[in-house]
């Protein structure tokens, strides 16, 4: 990377928000079993291609370039049919307004960490 901050920034947002989420799953009891379990699963998929971009840098630098695209599409492609199916949804607006802000950050952060990258 030619800077380690948009990686940085990217990768810790990452875990910041699907970590916090697991832990939001974890405690909502009005959550079906299936319904914990395909949530928890996204989060833990998130927080370990975040930590395979982290290991990648230092380890296989070679190998950074592949993970982090995968880390980008997937973040991005999540958003833009998560978020906008929110968007969309009955939810409050409150709601909302968070998601929209958690899916613009998220997006703005996985490109310029793309951007950002050695080529």
């Amino acid at each position: 990377m030619r800077t380690r901050l948009p990686l940085f920034a990217f990768v810790g947002w990452t875990l910041f928000v699907w970590i916090s989420r697991s832990r939001n799953v974890v405690n909502d009891d009005d959550l079906s079993t299936g319904g914990t379990t395909w949530r928890l699963g996204a989060a833990l998929l998130f927080v370990v291609l975040a930590l395979a971009v982290l290991l990648m840098r230092r380890l296989l630098p070679a190998r950074l370039t592949a993970v982090l695209a995968v880390l980008v599409a997937w973040t991005t492609a999540w958003w833009l049919i998560r978020g906008i199916g929110i968007l969309l949804d009955g939810h409050a607006v409150g709601f909302k307004v968070v998601h929209s802000i958690l899916m613009i950050v998220s997006i703005g952060l996985a490109m310029w960490a793309w951007r950002r990258r050695d080529r």
